[in-house]
């Protein structure tokens, strides 16, 4: 009668660690899934939403900063499957061998915002591109466990050093910065713009 439980208990145990690798697996692929389409739709809602800003009359879709906005957005909605801290770092490194990485979409972007002599435009269009890298810095940090370990290390560092309100503002700049003082911003513009 020992044996038999044993034998049962051994198949259950057998049984239910291969229900959990698999649904471990299906969970691990839908979720990668799952956050690519969340991303790339946050995209789109930004970019709808500069499109009817454009629409409303306030900026011409043929100027230059316009321009390069929705090229901008486009880029990261054809590159979010590539877009992972992994791939970052090896184009990082690649494009640090190459003589030539010169900040083309940001010198684009500056120059096209200088055209605009209405302040409170120039920082309703700085607030888009704002908006399209806090995604795009989301997304490569909630794919990171080494990025996700970083950010847990800026909060509480930065809880440590000030008295902090929001608790949601606090994680959100940490993310930032944590992205920021690694990758240069400029160079996640270059490769949406390249894609």
């Amino acid at each position: 009668m020992n044996e038999s439980m044993s034998a049962q208990a051994l198949t259950a145990i057998l049984e239910s660690g291969i229900a959990l690798a698999i649904l471990a697996i299906l969970l691990l692929r839908l979720w990668a899934g799952l956050r690519l389409d969340e991303f790339r739709q946050s995209i789109f809602v930004v970019r709808d939403e500069l499109f009817d800003f454009a629409a409303s009359g306030a900026i011409s879709f043929d100027h230059p900063a316009y321009r390069l906005l929705r090229q901008s957005m486009n880029g990261f909605i054809r590159y979010a499957h590539q877009l992972t801290w992994f791939r970052l770092v090896c184009n990082m490194i690649l494009w640090q061998l190459h003589e030539d990485h010169a900040f083309t979409w940001a010198d684009r972007w500056d120059s096209a915002l200088k055209t605009i002599p209405d302040e409170s435009l120039r920082r309703e269009l700085t607030r888009f591109q704002a908006r399209t890298l806090a995604l795009v810095v989301e997304r490569l940090v909630t794919g990171s466990p080494f990025l996700i370990a970083m950010v847990a290390v800026m909060v509480v560092s930065s809880m440590l050093q000030s008295q902090w309100v929001n608790l949601r503002q606090l994680v959100g700049n940490a993310a930032t910065g944590t992205v920021n003082r690694i990758v240069d911003p400029r160079f996640l513009e270059e490769e949406a713009a390249r894609a």
